[in-house]
């Protein structure tokens, strides 16, 4: 009995190291992105304010009648998401910001609180993808995760992201998420779903297999009717992320 106990203890005491060990990874590597971010040499603009005062950056990228809003980082554990967003943000600037013929604008990552601490959460607990103030916005959610905040855009993160729609008024928005290995759109968004697959080859998806009360392709695609793309990526590397979504970033500008 005290050696099943002493085994236990072991095996318990090796695997809380090992889980706090990615944790810390985890963290250290958002912390790195953010701050790769805010060193880069694009001209961001700072937006707006988190909940620990942390800039939310945007770059604003050509002119034009069209307009594509793109986000990275809803949930700040999505790493890769942030990733690649601002690596396309590097890429126009630097390869097509004198040659664009329609509007973009670019915020890398919604949530730095949640991405400096590897959290899908902003700093409140708060699932900023369940806090937009839809029709079926609920208090109710089965899993911490997804605490959808105490009333509907309560959070700094949820009021940015609104004042950026109603500023620039986009014809077409790109969220990128992880890990679901899809194109989900919400509203009239097929067709540049499809567009966007044919460069990624990711599965076209209208439902994302779950229920989502509260989430932003809700508020901006079906009650807004602005074409809406939950870009999903896949577990690969980063490398590999990019070469598949690198052209269908670039054709989401002028569809």
């Amino acid at each position: 009995m005290k050696k099943f106990v002493f085994l236990s203890i072991t095996f318990l005491s090796a695997f809380l190291i090992l889980y706090c060990s990615n944790i810390n990874e985890e963290s250290n590597n958002g912390m790195n992105v953010y701050r790769q971010i805010k060193e880069s040499d694009i001209p961001w603009i700072t937006w707006a304010k988190s909940v620990e005062d942390r800039d939310i950056y945007l770059l604003e990228l050509g002119n034009g009648d069209s307009t594509t809003l793109i986000f990275g980082g809803f949930h700040g554990s999505e790493i890769p998401g942030v990733q690649l967003v601002h690596r396309f943000a590097d890429y126009l600037y630097n390869e097509y910001k004198d040659s664009l013929k329609s509007r973009v604008i670019i915020v890398p990552v919604v949530n730095p609180d949640g991405l400096v601490k590897a959290k899908r959460q902003n700093a409140n607990a708060v699932d900023i993808n369940r806090n937009f103030p839809t029709e079926n916005w609920s208090k109710e959610y089965k899993s911490r995760k997804n605490f959808p905040g105490y009333s509907p855009a309560s959070e700094p993160e949820t009021k940015a992201v609104m004042v950026l729609l109603e500023k620039y008024r986009p014809q077409r928005i790109i969220s990128v998420h992880t890990p679901l290995n899809m194109v989900n759109y919400d509203g009239p968004a097929l067709d540049l779903a499809n567009k966007m697959a044919q460069f990624n080859k990711y599965p076209v998806q209208a439902n994302i297999g779950y229920p989502t009360p509260g989430s932003f392709g809700t508020y901006a695609g079906i009650e807004r009717k602005i074409p809406t793309i939950t870009l999903e990526l896949p577990r690969h590397s980063f490398k590999k992320i990019w070469e598949k979504n690198r052209e269908a970033l670039l054709t989401t500008l002028n569809f």
